[in-house]
């Protein structure tokens, strides 16, 4: 079809669209607002040039997030010796969005709203022109595919990643992350690369090097995109050879490609050197690669973040470098050999997770250049059977499905997609759900599942706290005249010590009845309701759940979680909760453990 491609980068601006008008984040408040998070950090450079000119201290964070709640804590800024502050990220992606800043902030001026570069002017003018540079990536997308692949493979390339990948989310509503930026600026640098190939010339040398400099201040690992344009084409160690001779021809125009990158990165050095004194600044402290222990399993696998779990549609890639090498193998080794060296990168990082994300967002700019083995496999079905096309269509098919429920799970009001904190059980028991009860929440802090029906058990122990004395409360009464408590002074009950269950027993199910005045949103400060088993001072088993996420504010409710006994040696069960160094207060009573059949 002359025009299907055409047809399938319509299709998925309409998607992407679609998906803006879900989730509007540029209408949003507090933290999901479009300039919250991580983003604000990305964008705190504009303000503070621009607005507050105040680059050494960031006073004016304290004020807009007391006024907007776009973040928790100052985390964006790191505190220098001298008490000043530079920024934790580069400027890469503030150089990006100044456009929009600039026009948001005239729009401001000109309607007397707010200039204080929070205010729904910024929030939608970033939003647009984020959303903007996801169109001209995909467009720039389609004309590299249409170098190598036929209309069919580009469309076909082009809707499946936007509709089967994470690069939905971040292309939509999360369009303001660095992701949805740098796989423009690949786009960039892998359609120069083609045309400096075929002409070299200054101008093409000038634009990759403004591209490549870009994309390493945008996120500094991604420097290791200017292995494209050197290993472009070659396929061995000859054409390695000829590639070299061929640079060394126009070497005047590789100095002037290493000049602008060079110029581009010392926007960067110049801003460390002004906020810090010193030209290279390691601004994320504690954080770093473990370069001997890469997460690579975890990575790909796991129920917290796994690549290929969260985004299935791109195991496509493993039969795509295999097509890539067999009928293209001028892209197969720019492209291969990138992605080897990316993922050991992403997933060397200490935070290989990368945060609440969906699904692993560090990976999505690489998606420019894997688009290229996922268009080979569409090219090679052009000429298979029609069943072979039939399970392909079921594998995007699926996949398409799957992704746009994650998507949806992650912007869902009741909070369904908890990727950072998510383990086997609660994503089994979440897995294509729209929507959940809010009990199902407990998973996330217990995998462990009684699969009976709990009509058969045995009162094992009982407390209605009426005859203790310790951390009691009587004046916040839930049933009786007395309950426990924990606070900013109290941070632990007593423990509940009760006898071990009768022989033969697998599981117990441990409740209680709680009240909470005001509901704690940080998942680190929620109280904790535990059980924990031991072995005179050696700890065997422990379980809990943390109360708030099952809790609203002014809100009692009877909470209970199953455990599976340890088959190790234990002498002792102690119950009892811990209030995680939170401040608010939460209360207990009724407190019940039944042995289950």
């Amino acid at each position: 079809m002359k025009r299907f491609s055409l047809i399938a980068l319509l299709l998925s601006y309409l998607l992407i669209i679609a998906f803006v008008a879900y989730y509007p984040k540029f209408n949003k408040q507090g933290t999901e607002a479009t300039i919250s998070y991580d983003v604000a950090g990305y964008y705190f450079y504009l303000p503070a040039i621009f607005i507050y000119n105040d680059i050494h201290h960031l006073a004016f964070q304290e004020a807009t997030n007391n006024k907007y709640q776009y973040t928790p804590g100052s985390y964006q800024g790191v505190q220098l010796s001298d008490g000043s502050y530079t920024m934790k990220y580069t400027i890469g992606a503030a150089i990006m969005y100044a456009p929009f800043f600039f026009a948001a902030h005239t729009w401001a001026n000109i309607a007397g709203i707010n200039d204080d570069g929070f205010s729904p002017p910024y929030q939608r003018m970033i939003s647009f022109g984020c959303l903007l540079y996801a169109f001209f990536g995909l467009w720039l997308l389609r004309k590299i595919l249409l170098q190598y692949f036929s209309e069919t493979a580009t469309g076909l390339t082009i809707i499946s990643l936007v509709l089967a990948t994470n690069y939905l989310n971040y292309s939509a509503i999360d369009n303001a992350m660095t992701h949805n930026l740098l796989f423009t600026v690949f786009t960039g640098i892998i359609w120069f690369t083609i045309k400096f190939y075929k002409k070299p010339n200054y101008k093409y040398a000038i634009i990759l090097g403004l591209l490549c400099g870009l994309a390493t201040i945008i996120r500094p690992t991604d420097i290791l995109i200017c292995l494209v344009p050197i290993f472009w084409g070659v396929t061995n160690l000859t054409a390695l050879r000829e590639r070299l001779v061929l640079l060394f021809n126009h070497r005047l125009k590789v100095l002037s490609f290493i000049a602008f990158a060079a110029v581009i990165g010392s926007i960067q050095l110049m801003y460390w050197k002004i906020t810090t004194g010193q030209l290279l600044f390691y601004s994320y402290e504690d954080q770093t690669f473990d370069w001997t222990n890469p997460h690579i399993i975890e990575g790909f696998f796991s129920y917290k973040k796994g690549w290929w779990l969260y985004t299935p549609f791109m195991l496509i890639i493993i039969p795509g470098f295999i097509l890539l090498y067999k009928n293209h193998k001028p892209l197969f080794l720019p492209i291969f050999l990138f992605t080897l060296v990316n993922i050991y990168i992403v997933f060397s990082w200490s935070i290989w997770w990368y945060g609440g994300s969906l699904g692993q967002r560090s990976l999505i700019e690489s998606y420019a250049l894997l688009s290229l083995p996922i268009a080979a496999v569409f090219q090679a079905l052009t000429k298979v059977k029609k069943w072979t096309w039939a399970l392909t269509a079921c594998f995007v098919g699926f996949t398409g499905w799957y992704n746009i429920v994650l998507t949806i799970q992650a912007h869902n009001p009741t909070g369904i997609l908890d990727a950072e904190n998510t383990n086997r059980t609660y994503f089994w028991a979440t897995f294509g759900r729209l929507t959940i009860d809010n009990d199902s929440k407990r998973f996330l802090d217990t995998d462990e599942i009684y699969r009976g029906d709990g009509s058969k058990s045995e009162v094992l122990y009982e407390n209605n706290i009426e005859y203790d004395t310790l951390h009691v409360d009587t004046m916040q009464i839930i049933n009786g005249k007395k309950c426990l408590f924990v606070d900013k002074n109290h941070q632990n009950t007593q423990p509940y010590r009760i006898p071990n269950p009768p022989n033969g027993s697998k599981w117990l199910r441990v409740s209680a009845t709680f009240f909470v005045t005001e509901k704690v949103w940080d998942v680190w400060k929620m109280p904790q309701f535990i059980i924990q088993f031991k072995n005179e001072d050696e700890v065997v088993k422990t379980k809990f759940i943390r109360v708030h996420r099952l809790m609203n504010s002014n809100q009692k409710r009877n909470l209970f979680f199953d455990v599976e006994i340890p088959t190790k040696r234990y002498t002792t069960i102690d119950i009892f909760l811990w209030n995680a160094d939170g401040i608010t207060a939460t209360y207990m009573d009724d407190i019940r453990v039944e042995v289950l059949e």
